[in-house]
């Protein structure tokens, strides 16, 4: 009977911590774009937070600061549910935002999502040369002295947890800032809203620029990087997609389909087996026994269009698969999502351009229990003062389970001119999250509670810190 009691008690406070915890992200600084029933979050950086530069939902040393946009809420007009996509609550609970992991979203990295500072030579799909892992003077900073993250700032070399003096740059440990990174905002037109970075060290510098437009049932962001140095520099970019839908781990329901071609198999064949396939895509964790088969937990086909990856089995805690494609020099990275009714079509424009600044350098899926991850990876090549610019193009509409046309000739058709609205912070504050919790809403025992879980989280997050893409 004791041991009955005291299970009740703990599930109440484990539900009671839910709540509070949800509390903490709904009062972290955001915007809101507003189109009708569809609105889209996009959570700010510390500087842009209101009495200082505390307080924001995504504090860390890898992503993009100005990248973090998710907790997308729309109704399904066919049945009039609500649905919330990218949202908080399946991916590094509880939430720290000093943890390098803790993205949202469309959470980018200038990066390949591995260790290592620079790859010298037959990197990505076409084997370019000098292509640096998303930051510029590692090399030649001493340790203790400052290296730049592109989208993040200025860090100190060896300031890690799992840094040493002769270790190489750790992209998922936590390192610490040289000085607070320092972003301007601006509402350019109604609708619309434009964000700011710059960082330099010694001969290295660059500024990001964001631009991010919610226009009917169309999400646009579009970045714009310039090399403010005078040594010229390639990295690769991309977005993470944290994508999961209603809080549901991922499982039977959810699909991926991605403008991807190559294959030396049949069209229409299903694709199985141990490792990666030839021919499709590779494995490499499987083999380092730190990831699980994509074919154990999806159906994987390929037509002569796209490539589709049916979720068929539930992700357990723990899991982690990655599918790198192979080359395919017809795609332009386009991916559809779907789930709950939804389909979500990405596209990059830019991509179709096949300029010498911009270009695939691959594709790969990143699937874990609270997330569904297409990666499409493009290479960013800048001389000095040359700068250029990308646009993520995101459809967000009911999927009606009909037969759709191609991800392209959709978007071209996409709903225009909806009326825009926007607001500023869930519930009109922007306060810091670690203050607003009043004592008479969440009892005191309750904020110990969750401040010890977070605590906790993060102790055991360094003190188990290995070198694996997207590693826990």
């Amino acid at each position: 009977m004791m041991e009955n009691s005291s299970s009740l008690l703990l599930l109440r406070l484990l539900l009671l911590l839910a709540v509070f915890l949800n509390q903490f992200v709904s009062s972290y600084p955001n915007v809101t774009l507003k189109s009708g029933d569809l609105a889209v979050t996009i959570y700010l950086p510390s500087s842009l937070a209101q009495n200082g530069s505390n307080g924001a939902y995504y504090e860390g040393s890898r992503f993009e600061h100005g990248s973090m946009i998710g907790s997308i809420t729309r109704k399904n007009k066919n049945n009039n549910q609500n649905h919330v996509l990218y949202g908080t609550d399946t991916w590094r609970v509880p939430h720290d935002p000093a943890w390098p992991e803790s993205g949202v979203g469309l959470a980018s990295e200038f990066g390949v999502g591995d260790n290592g500072d620079f790859c010298p030579y037959r990197c990505g799909w076409y084997g370019v040369n000098n292509v640096t892992n998303g930051v510029l003077g590692f090399n030649e900073a001493r340790h203790g002295e400052a290296f730049l993250k592109i989208g993040v700032g200025a860090l100190i070399k060896g300031s890690c947890p799992a840094c040493d003096s002769i270790s190489g740059y750790k992209f998922n440990s936590p390192y610490k800032f040289e000085s607070l990174p320092r972003w301007t905002m601006s509402q350019p037109s109604v609708g619309t809203i434009a964000m700011q970075h710059e960082a330099h060290v010694k001969n290295y510098g660059y500024r990001i620029q964001k631009n991010i437009r919610l226009d009917g049932n169309t999400l646009y962001v579009t970045t714009t990087l310039v090399n403010l140095g005078i040594e010229p520099f390639s990295t690769v970019w991309y977005s993470h997609h944290f994508f999961s839908c209603d809080g549901r781990h991922i499982g039977a329901g959810y699909e991926v389909d991605m403008d991807l071609r190559a294959s030396s198999y049949p069209i229409g064949s299903a694709i199985r087996g141990d490792g990666g396939m030839a021919g499709l895509y590779e494995e490499p964790g499987v083999l380092q026994m730190w990831s699980k088969e994509l074919s154990n937990y999806a159906h994987v086909k390929r037509s002569d269009t796209n490539v589709k990856v049916r979720i068929h089995r539930a992700v357990e805690p723990g899991v982690r698969i990655k599918a790198e494609f192979v080359k395919d020099e017809m795609t332009a990275g386009s991916f559809g999502l779907k789930a709950c009714g939804t389909w979500i079509g990405e596209e990059i424009p830019e991509v179709k351009q096949h300029d010498d600044k911009l270009s695939m350098y691959g594709f790969n899926l990143y699937i874990e229990e609270g997330i569904l991850s297409p990666e499409p990876q493009l290479l960013i090549s800048l001389k000095p003062n040359q700068s250029k610019s990308w646009t993520q193009r995101l459809v967000i509409q009911d999927d009606d389970q009909l037969p759709l046309p191609p991800l392209t000739e959709l978007m071209q058709t996409s709903q225009k001119g909806a009326s825009i609205l926007l607001s500023s912070s869930a519930g009109g504050s922007s306060k810091n999250y670690r203050t607003i919790i009043h004592a008479a809403i969440i009892p005191a025992a309750m904020v110990a509670l969750a401040m010890l879980a977070v605590l906790s989280t993060r102790q055991q997050q360094q003190q188990r810190y290995v070198s694996l893409p997207d590693a826990e």
